[in-house]
């Protein structure tokens, strides 16, 4: 926290500048602050797996490998896009079987439209997350090389996501969602041109109901997924802590960053680039006065420059992580942070508590229902793992099966929870969850929460 403080005072003394004339000097003494002030909280921040678990929170939930509800979503917005480019498609079929010979408006529509339609309902892309964005993002819609379509990604383009830093995959998962969603929107509201009014008994009338159907199932599915990714406080933290990581790893000396990943080639490359947005090339013009008086601007000069918007955005981030310090206080602020984080939070202190997206997952009380507990908190321990009896405390191979009667009976038979424990015969149980997606927490003796790692993570 002391750390922090130094950092936020370093800023107090360099923010008048960004509001004068920056000048070359002043940009050497705002990296030299990321350096010596900034990329030590960074790498205290590092090591909580708090500040870890927020930063990764869009390579853990809707990368192409997770098993996430997040995840799913994304499958669900995919495929909502290919079936309302596929109905669009089948409409445009239909209205050229009905249309008269000649029927120019058709023809146009066809001509205009069948292309784009066609191209998005054979899903042109690899996926429409890329993880590959994290450190650098990629600014294009990442097609099949097989399909690629340089009119779509040259527009694409010119949604500027680079600035300010910070989660990028999330944001560029949202954007390539919007542009498709867009795109699909123009042509679907154009469909209801080329019915002819009177009663909608026609094909032509039913495949544009079709149509509209289909955008109204996109629009829902998107409108969710926005919700869940720009969760204000979550995107807020997300975004401080993503922003902060990146800084960390362009210009931290040696970044610790090992539980990103093994291999540190990727952010090292990405690391130059993030320093050439942070100062970047322009040019400059000073205010001076003249032997009279008069403010009049110098000749313009080349120079390297920090963007004082960044720093700015740099700042209120490193305000963001107060809360990541000071949370650690108040154990009821800890079980909030979790159950916010976490699908799945078990805490093991008086009275013992079990909640399950973001609520309780039951009315019982758990100190009341120890064995149910144990079974519970050792599925946790090993997620998508299976546990045997012998991993229970005082439990045989006939009580095995009441334990896990009770356990279902405390949860309810349309509990969420309880339906992703998978029996596995001859083996035991298996709690099917991320395990990402879990936090434990358990007293240390102390009164303070503390949280576990399970030996699945």
């Amino acid at each position: 926290m002391n750390q922090l403080h130094i950092a936020l005072q370093g800023f107090e003394s360099l923010a008048p500048g960004l509001n004068l004339n920056l000048n070359a000097e002043l940009s050497d003494s705002i990296e030299q602050w990321l350096t010596t002030e900034v990329c030590p909280v960074v790498d205290e921040l590092g090591q909580s797996k708090r500040f870890q678990t927020t930063v990764l929170w869009s390579v853990n939930h809707l990368s192409p490998s997770a098993n996430t509800d997040e995840r799913r979503l994304v499958v669900e917005v995919e495929r909502k896009l290919v079936d309302l480019a596929a109905e669009i498609a089948t409409f445009i079929d239909v209205a050229e079987k009905e249309a008269p010979p000649g029927d120019q408006k058709v023809s146009e529509f066809a001509d205009l439209h069948r292309e784009t339609a066609e191209f998005v309902a054979n899903k042109p892309w690899f996926d429409l997350v890329c993880t590959q964005d994290f450190f650098h993002p990629t600014q294009d819609l990442h097609l099949d090389t097989a399909k690629l379509n340089y009119e779509h990604t040259k527009t694409f383009r010119e949604r500027n996501i680079q600035l300010p830093l910070g989660d990028y995959v999330t944001r560029l998962l949202l954007n390539r969602v919007d542009y498709w969603a867009s795109v699909l929107r123009r042509i679907a509201d154009a469909v209801s041109s080329l019915v002819p009014v009177g009663p909608g008994k026609s094909e032509r009338f039913k495949a544009m109901s079709r149509v509209q159907s289909r955008r109204i199932d996109l629009d829902h599915a998107v409108e969710k997924m926005i919700s869940i990714c720009n969760e204000p406080k979550k995107q807020r933290q997300r975004e401080a802590a993503t922003a902060l990581t990146l800084v960390y790893a362009a210009y931290s000396n040696n970044p610790r960053l090992d539980w990103l990943s093994g291999d540190d080639s990727w952010w090292k490359v990405g690391g130059s680039i993030i320093r050439s947005w942070i100062r970047r090339r322009g040019t400059m013009q000073n205010q001076v006065r003249d032997s009279s008086g008069v403010i009049v601007l110098t000749p313009p000069v080349q120079e390297s420059l920090c963007d004082p918007s960044i720093i700015r955005h740099l700042a209120y981030s490193l305000q963001e992580m107060k809360h990541f310090f000071a949370v650690d206080d108040d154990p009821l602020e800890i079980i909030d942070d979790a159950v916010n984080r976490a699908k799945l939070v078990m805490v093991d202190r008086e009275p013992r508590e079990v909640w399950f997206n973001g609520r309780p997952a039951c009315d019982a009380i758990w100190d009341n229902q120890v064995a149910s507990w144990d079974l519970l908190w050792k599925l946790a321990m090993k997620p998508r793992h299976a546990v045997d009896h012998e991993a229970l405390s005082k439990c045989t191979v006939k009580t095995f099966r009441s334990r896990r009667n009770r356990l279902g009976e405390l949860l309810g038979e349309e509990s969420g929870l309880n339906g992703i424990i998978e029996t596995l015969p001859r083996l035991g149980y298996k709690l099917q969850i991320d395990p990402n997606s879990i936090i434990l927490l358990q007293d240390d003796g102390f009164g303070n929460l503390k949280e576990l790692s399970s030996s699945s993570k």
